[in-house]
């Protein structure tokens, strides 16, 4: 780490900040005090620059901020239209150990259209019974306030000021219901009542849009409404079993899911459990899997760092992150995004992490593989950051392209 930080102090601006920011969460583990110092040396680093890429270092202080020192996060200017964002740093918090700094960061501020849905239920198997009810009912209250900007802003009607929904509102369902039909349980049966019963109005008014649905082998769902619907069925049963029919026997595709599923989601769980039981029995075990989707370069990629990870042959990732720092730095049409978010800078971080935790300090053989100096830099803090215990850090790759000159061409 003394050699990134006397490296990081000779970089340019851009560098240096980012630098910094990284060294900064991997001192958290021994020096607490200077990491911080670190830390805001780099903040003040990146309010000298200007336009999109400020946008961007703010977004990645936030991130950073979140791992070692959450307080911090007040001092970050929040960057708008990025709800994404709060799932993300809910989730590095919950990865360092931030379990009650999430649950001040979920429940206590930011705009409802941001609300971390996803995350939130992984934020609340960790929270006493009393705090785990009052996030639902900030879930409850952040679903509501988005879904009526929604509803306002499709039927024309001026939205509040200062307010604006950027999530489509079949969206908003199923993220909500996502958290809701698990916690359900916590709520007196009443004002669990009361919520079910607007999802299923909400789901029943809005047009029923053409989706794709699975459960287990047998059942299949096209029909958003339908698939609300059951996803919601189990809490039906239990609170308003008269309902639940109604709409049984209105919804075709329901009708079938719930044959097989009677309890809906419940029936789902009880079965994978029972399985699981079995295998546990049987001496069986479940055999590890992967799954990509996207660039096929981006799957070989992931595939050969797995491999790596397991063999300890770290060759062929570094392959293909040669590939990437080839075309971030292509002559006729460079990366002009910063360096610290190029997708080949992204990659050696990885690649070193990984083999931080494979190999240990021998992994640092491999930054000689590195043809950049700066790219270079952002993996050995990385290296350190695995070897210093961290979890490893979330990367957003980053492209930005100016087409070629045609005339210089000719």
């Amino acid at each position: 780490m003394a050699h990134a930080r006397k490296q990081a102090e000779r970089s340019l601006p851009p560098v240096r900040a980012a630098a910094r920011m990284r060294i900064a969460r991997v001192q958290s583990v021994v020096d607490p005090g200077q990491a911080r110092i670190t830390f805001e040396m780099a903040l003040d680093e990146i309010r000298s620059l200007h336009g999109r890429d400020r946008d961007y270092f703010f977004q990645d202080a936030q991130k950073i901020a979140a791992a070692f020192a959450p307080d911090l996060l007040r001092e970050i200017p929040t960057v708008r239209g990025n709800g994404f964002n709060s799932e993300m740093l809910v989730n590095i918090m919950l990865q360092h150990g931030h379990i009650d700094a999430a649950f001040d960061y979920v429940n206590q501020g930011g705009s409802p259209t941001n609300f971390p849905y996803g995350y939130a239920v992984n934020l609340m198997h960790k929270l006493d019974d009393e705090r785990r009810l009052a996030m639902l009912r900030r879930a409850i209250n952040a679903w509501r306030a988005t879904r009526d900007e929604e509803l306002m802003s499709k039927q024309g009607i001026p939205q509040i000021q200062g307010h604006s929904s950027q999530i489509p509102l079949l969206h908003l369902q199923l993220h909500f219901v996502g958290l809701f039909r698990g916690q359900w349980k916590i709520l007196p049966a009443d004002e669990a009542l009361a919520v079910v019963r607007e999802i299923v109005r909400i789901a029943v008014e809005q047009p029923d849009l053409e989706t794709s649905a699975g459960y287990g082998d047998e059942v299949r769902i096209t029909s958003s409404r339908a698939h609300v619907l059951f996803e919601v069925l189990h809490i039906l049963r239990h609170l308003d079993a008269p309902l639940a029919e109604s709409l049984i026997a209105n919804h075709e595709q329901l009708a079938v899911a719930a044959r097989r599923y009677p309890n809906g989601m419940e029936t789902i769980h009880e079965e994978l459990e029972e399985r699981r039981k079995q295998r546990e029995a049987s001496g069986a075990t479940c055999g590890g899997g992967f799954i990509g989707s996207g660039d096929p370069r981006d799957r070989a990629y992931q595939m050969a760092l797995r491999q790596s990870s397991l063999g300890g042959d770290f060759g062929p990732p570094i392959g293909h992150a040669l590939e990437r720092y080839q075309e971030d730095t292509a002559s006729d049409s460079p990366n002009q995004a910063p360096r610290t978010f190029w997708p080949s800078t992204c990659a050696f971080r990885t690649i070193l992490y990984a083999a931080g935790k494979r190999m240990g300090p021998e992994a640092s053989l491999l930054l000689d593989r590195i043809p950049d100096d700066d790219v270079r830099l952002f993996a050995r803090i990385e290296l350190a950051a695995a070897l210093a215990g961290l979890p490893e850090f979330p990367e957003i790759w980053r492209k930005q392209r100016r087409p070629p000159d045609r005339n210089r061409e000719r």
